[in-house]
């Protein structure tokens, strides 16, 4: 009978941490962990390792588990890469703590080199004319990951996106001094709004301007001046007018009757003259 609970004891042991991590791989693939494929872009397995951070972090995973859950995420060049140093760490008793294998997996697809790139990125960040305050904001929290130790304290966070804003927003928040990140974001997207309707009430008088000039209303006699400059000379009378010659017609330019003059016209007083082009001009 005791040696039958010994053998129980000793199958149970190599059974439960057997069920244990399939059981753990199950409430991870829940979650729809990404898969990773070893692409060129070294972003990609930074961003990789931080959304399986996240999880492993909700899920309350311990140390020794979670390699043996990012292995199974491995695709395509990254599952080889994994093969081949498997193949290396071939007679260690254990796999790599998960410091470990970041270790390792930043060497081979984020290294040293582009992290300190994209340090340098951030710390040159401007926002540039054609760039809006929350596109910057987006940029600036993009890039800065890279660089830990300038935003985990919120003062010099919002001093170097302050600095960063260009300068027309800049230059009306540094009599401000901000505590925090969200403080500087609100007051600079203020400003940048503020910006934009000034510019925009400075534009509306130029363009009415432009549609006052370019309109010219009935019986506006400087409208009508410029109309009359613009007609060129009658080739029977030599004067500029427009409509036909009433000279050449022979017609009175009054009433435009033939067999009389306009001084002799007998409707003169009745009359309203007639809307010739020449009238005005003989």
């Amino acid at each position: 009978m005791q040696m039958q609970q010994q053998v129980q004891q000793q199958v149970q042991a190599t059974v439960r941490p057997a069920l244990s991590i399939e059981s753990y791989y199950e409430r991870f693939r829940r979650l729809n962990p990404p898969m990773f494929d070893g692409g060129a872009d070294p972003l990609v397995a930074e961003t990789w390792i931080r959304e399986v951070e996240k999880m492993f972090k909700s899920l309350q995973y311990t140390e020794e588990v979670k390699v043996r859950l990012a292995i199974p995420m491995l695709k395509g060049n990254a599952e080889f890469w994994w093969t081949a140093i498997e193949a290396a760490l071939e007679g260690e008793d254990e796999l790599p703590t998960w410091e470990e294998f970041k270790k390792i997996f930043y060497d081979q697809y984020f290294s040293e080199s582009i992290r300190i790139s994209k340090e340098n990125e951030f710390l040159s960040l401007r926002q540039t004319n054609d760039m809006t305050v929350l596109e910057y904001a987006n940029k600036f929290t993009e890039l800065g990951r890279f660089c830990p130790q300038m935003i985990e304290v919120e003062r010099s966070k919002a001093n170097r996106f302050e600095q960063g804003l260009r300068d027309k927003i800049r230059s009306r928040l540094s009599v401000l001094i901000f505590t925090s990140y969200g403080e500087a974001l609100e007051r600079a997207l203020k400003v940048e709004a503020d910006l934009k309707r000034s510019e925009k009430e400075r534009d509306d008088p130029k363009r009415s301007r432009m549609i006052e000039n370019h309109n010219v209303r009935p019986g506006d006699t400087e409208g009508n001046a410029n109309k009359k400059k613009r007609f060129e000379a009658c080739t029977y009378c030599s004067k500029p007018h427009g409509g036909p010659c009433l000279k050449k017609m022979g017609v009175c330019f009054t009433c435009g009757q033939h067999g009389h003059l306009a001084r002799d016209c007998p409707n003169k007083k009745d009359s309203e003259p007639v809307e010739y082009g020449a009238r005005l001009l003989h």
